[in-house]
């Protein structure tokens, strides 16, 4: 027996033994020693006012058989009708994590509504950087309590113009891109689908750069041309471009263009020049 019965009871309480015999009052006090012992311990929650008290401490195996089970010891509220779960006693710490780290195999939840001067994951000396939820499907991250950068749907933004920073291995210097300090809207540059293909170096400066290939937005690459001088010399007197068109190309809208011939367009190859434009060959 692990929860106290009414046998040799008063009907008033079932933890206070009933006038009888010495035999009888000695089980009935035995049945409440052992179910204070194992903490009252039983299927389900006890009821009625006979079994239950504020404060009273019990344990409820409903699970007990299953195949994950719980024994789940529970305490009373002082007001409520119901019990508090405090923990499963066949798990360590009453399945709670431990302050000194641990595995957690569910999930964690953080404050719904925090924003960047109160993050939802913070830090105990610096309450106000960490990450939080900025918007539906959109986290934020903050800094002295300011809204830094965003990870949503569309990608993720670094907001007020700050930099991304790419550092070397030793962590200084850095190569930063970032954007404007103003922008008439958005824009969107979008890399070459592979690298270029081998280029001159004979000359210094030689090579492929990347070129806006539409109003889109795309780039792509193109020669690195420009007035060359001899070598160790500063004159700029000679532009080069190759002799073979061996990638379609689009004229930009409202340019023209010019090379040096002869020029040969490969098979399958497609040099679109606009209306009102033009492309000079010398």
């Amino acid at each position: 027996m692990a929860r106290v019965d009414n046998i040799g009871k008063e009907t008033v309480s079932n933890f206070q033994p009933a006038n009888g015999s010495g035999s009888a009052v000695r089980t009935a006090m035995k049945n409440i020693f052992e179910a204070l012992r194992t903490v009252n311990s039983g299927d389900g929650d006890p009821s009625g006012d006979a079994n239950v008290a504020a404060y009273q401490l019990h344990i409820n195996t409903t699970n007990a058989g299953a195949s994950t089970p719980e024994s789940l010891l529970k305490i009373k509220h002082p007001t409520d009708t119901g019990f508090v779960t405090l923990g499963n006693v066949l798990e360590t710490n009453f399945g709670f994590y431990s302050a000194s780290g641990g595995v957690l195999t569910g999930n964690i939840l953080g404050n719904n509504n925090t924003g960047a001067s109160a993050p939802s994951f913070s830090f105990n000396s610096d309450t106000n950087t960490g990450m939080y939820r900025a918007a539906s499907n959109t986290i934020g991250f903050s800094t002295n309590g300011v809204e830094r950068a965003l990870i949503s749907n569309n990608g993720i933004d670094i907001k007020d113009g700050l930099a991304l920073r790419l550092q070397d291995s030793s962590g200084s210097p850095f190569v930063a891109i970032k954007a404007p300090s103003s922008l008439n809207a958005d824009l969107t540059l979008t890399l070459p689908v592979a690298a270029p293909t081998a280029a001159s170096t004979v000359n210094e400066g030689a090579g492929y750069a990347l070129i806006a290939i539409d109003e889109s937005g795309s780039l792509g690459w193109g020669l690195a041309g420009g007035a060359e001088g001899a070598a160790g010399s500063n004159n700029q007197v000679f532009w080069e471009n190759d002799q073979a068109v061996t990638d379609s190309y689009t004229i930009t809208t409202g340019k023209n263009a010019g090379s040096f011939g002869p020029i040969t367009i490969n098979s399958g190859v497609t040099v679109t020049v606009g209306s009102g434009q033009t492309w000079t060959v010398v």
